[in-house]
């Protein structure tokens, strides 16, 4: 009689076991389901300028579209897989040029509006910069900013409208600190440099120059490459880096037109004394030469 009261009580437990499970497995569709209609409540497309941090310019505009989505991860330590409601969509930017970028795994708080992407950007020689859109949705209107992790004051005010054209949207006012900081790198800067008695002139261009995109907009450090005319004789410099945050250029371990290796490097800092008259002051430094040269752009 024991052992069949015990193989009941067991069975009981196994019974109520299962029946928990079946009402969290319940719980937790209806959650999940709730959480995707509340974000596809507010989901479709939101257009609005790019205002710059910098100086309150417009950069552009943006279209700002997202909708719901489950995400399926993997629970620790666990067999069964947990769901979630998140965001997925794209970000694109009409400026100077146009470009585009998708994200995944957006969040969205449906009870304070809260709404964040991050959005992972691979540069050249395998760095990662984050872009973060980051806002609220309040009602018809998305509001918040658009910036690269670690440069804020670099970044947009956004302002965004549900389902409105861009239409009529003023026209890009092309002027702003920002844009100019990044249309000075399609300038070619002029000079010379004093070796011995004599006076020699000096040229110097950007080259494989990145496309105006929502990085190279956001980010004050970029990744180009400088070419340094000695009448005849070049050295380029790949993968220089400029930082209009400290107004600074810097290449190092260049190559001759023939693409020979020569020891050098090169470190400018930016002048701008007004917006007819900027440039770089340099130093190329060689094995046994140090050459220092003031260069004005050429318009």
């Amino acid at each position: 009689m024991k052992i069949i009261l015990l193989h009941v009580f067991a069975a009981s437990l196994v019974l109520l076991g299962c029946a928990k499970d079946k009402n969290m497995d319940d719980f937790r569709r209806a959650q999940l389901q709730e959480s995707l209609s509340r974000i596809s409540a507010v989901s479709g497309s939101y257009f609005g300028a790019v205002i710059s941090k910098i100086d309150g310019s417009n950069l552009g505009s943006i279209a700002l579209k997202f909708q719901a989505k489950t995400d399926i991860q993997s629970a620790s330590g666990q067999v069964s897989n947990q769901q979630n409601a998140t965001v997925s969509g794209s970000i694109r930017l009409q400026s100077i040029t146009t470009s585009e970028i998708s994200f995944d795994n957006g969040f969205y708080d449906d009870l304070t509006g809260v709404f964040q992407v991050i959005v992972p950007i691979t540069q050249p020689g395998g760095v990662v910069a984050n872009l973060v859109l980051d806002g609220v949705v309040q009602g018809d209107n998305w509001i918040g900013s658009l910036e690269i992790k670690g440069h804020p004051e670099f970044g947009a005010e956004l302002n965004l409208s549900k389902n409105r054209s861009t239409s009529n949207t003023p026209a890009i006012e092309v002027g702003g600190t920002r844009l100019q900081q990044v249309n000075k790198m399609n300038f070619r800067y002029e000079g010379s440099y004093k070796i011995g008695d004599s006076i020699a002139p000096f040229k110097m261009s950007f080259i494989n120059l990145p496309n105006l995109s929502l990085f190279s907009l956001f980010s004050p450090i970029r990744s180009l490459t400088v070419v340094g005319d000695f009448t005849g004789f070049e050295i380029i410099f790949n993968n220089a880096i400029v930082d209009d945050k400290t107004g600074t250029l810097s290449g190092h371990d260049p190559f001759d037109q023939k693409g020979v290796p020569v020891r050098a490097s090169l470190n400018c800092i930016k002048f701008d004394e007004d917006k007819n008259n900027f440039g770089w002051d340099c130093e190329i430094q060689t094995k046994n030469t140090l050459l220092r040269l003031h260069l004005n752009a050429i318009q």
